[in-house]
């Protein structure tokens, strides 16, 4: 689904997370892991229009940013194709039939082990 002009981003993981010292964790948790970041958004208006014109390998994405739920960035991600890990401190209370369901899920807050399970999850899917 690669339109002309879109600059794909190999390896490299979109970070979608409304926590500044939170998102330097995760990028920090993910050059650890040998990965490259592609960005770090903080709001969904901010991801969708990163989405416009890049293609990430990968998302992971916070549930919650400050007022706004982070749904129609996922639905952004599914749509081109681009597999998401669905962050959030709330556990059970995550409607995982919103997120999509070949998304993984990320307990916050961020421990290495998870991430890595995570993007070994979206690897495989």
């Amino acid at each position: 689904r690669q339109q002309e002009g879109d600059k794909v981003m190999r390896d490299k993981i979109l970070i979608v997370e409304d926590d500044g010292m939170i998102s330097m964790l995760l990028e920090d948790i993910i050059d650890a892991l040998g990965r490259d970041v592609a960005a770090c958004v903080s709001s969904v208006d901010s991801a969708l229009a990163f989405l416009e014109k890049n293609r990430p390998v990968a998302a992971i994405v916070d549930l919650c940013l400050g007022e706004e739920v982070s749904y129609p960035v996922m639905d952004r991600l599914r749509e081109l194709d681009i597999p998401l890990a669905v962050a959030s401190g709330y556990g059970g209370d995550v409607d995982r039939s919103r997120c999509g369901e070949d998304a993984a899920f990320i307990p916050k807050p961020y421990v290495l082990d998870d991430v890595e399970r995570a993007l070994e999850e979206l690897k495989r899917g």
